[in-house]
């Protein structure tokens, strides 16, 4: 077990769920299932098993953002209790944003923990859930926005999805309110402000002061999106530096 103080500080409650769910495989000597967790979570989550801990890990398709992760005392080929989900619509009615599906399901009561990603293609939407919603998804979430839906279990493992774009950034350097304001296209005074508000996540804990990023850390910024720090690239003759950024859709 690793001890990353850097992921730890603000995930402490999940970080006692991980070890719950690790003793009670082990006390019931079969494999449990977490919820869907986010990329910082499943990215993290081995540094607090047990070495000798079996950890698998699957969104349903090659890009997943949000993942389940199987913890087992022994060696499995583990059957995530998870379905994916389709339904045709059409974009003549609205073209459908992310956000449009999560607030249809969060409308039906829907925990979030229960969904995992949602992918938008041109004339279909695929939802991964957890099985034991699968049948309430199919039979309630009858429209989202405007379009009519009818949805059914298909098998997404073979889904080519690029769910994010590759972004250069010109900033005046790695601290937050510097990135918050080039991704924001605002004023640093700006995004110093929205970062006192709490709208920006750093690796999904909300910061109410400035920090620095570090590579790969994530940013969520409210009504902006959701990106991932990468790399810097160069920096400029001026001295500023051009940041890769992962943007989400």
């Amino acid at each position: 077990m690793k001890n990353n103080y850097s992921f730890y500080k603000g995930h402490e409650t999940f970080v006692a769920k991980v070890r719950d769910l690790e003793k009670m495989s082990y006390h019931r000597y079969r494999p449990v299932m977490t919820s869907f967790l986010s990329p910082v979570e499943w990215s993290n989550i081995k540094d607090y098993l047990d070495k000798d801990t079996y950890c698998y890990i699957s969104g349903g398709y090659a890009n997943a953002q949000r993942r389940m992760a199987c913890i087992s005392p022994f060696e499995i080929e583990p059957d995530f209790d998870f379905d994916c989900l389709v339904s045709a619509y059409d974009a003549r009615f609205k073209a459908l944003q992310h956000s449009d599906v999560l607030g249809a399901l969060m409308h039906l009561g829907i925990d979030r923990d229960f969904l995992g990603d949602f992918v938008l293609l041109e004339d279909h939407i695929y939802i991964f859930c957890k099985q034991s919603l699968s049948e309430f998804i199919q039979k309630e979430c009858t429209q989202i926005g405007r379009c009519p839906v009818a949805f059914s279990i298909c098998d997404g493992r073979n889904l080519h999805f690029d769910n994010y774009e590759e972004i250069n950034v010109n900033c005046a350097s790695l601290r937050l309110d510097a990135i918050v304001a080039a991704l924001a296209h605002c004023s640093r005074s700006e995004a110093m402000k929205m970062i006192h508000q709490g709208l920006i996540k750093v690796n999904d804990v909300v910061l109410e002061q400035n920090s620095q990023l570090c590579n790969n850390d994530f940013v969520s910024i409210r009504r902006v999106g959701r990106f991932q720090f990468k790399e810097v690239c160069h920096q400029t003759r001026k001295q500023r530096l051009v940041l890769r950024f992962l943007q989400f859709k």
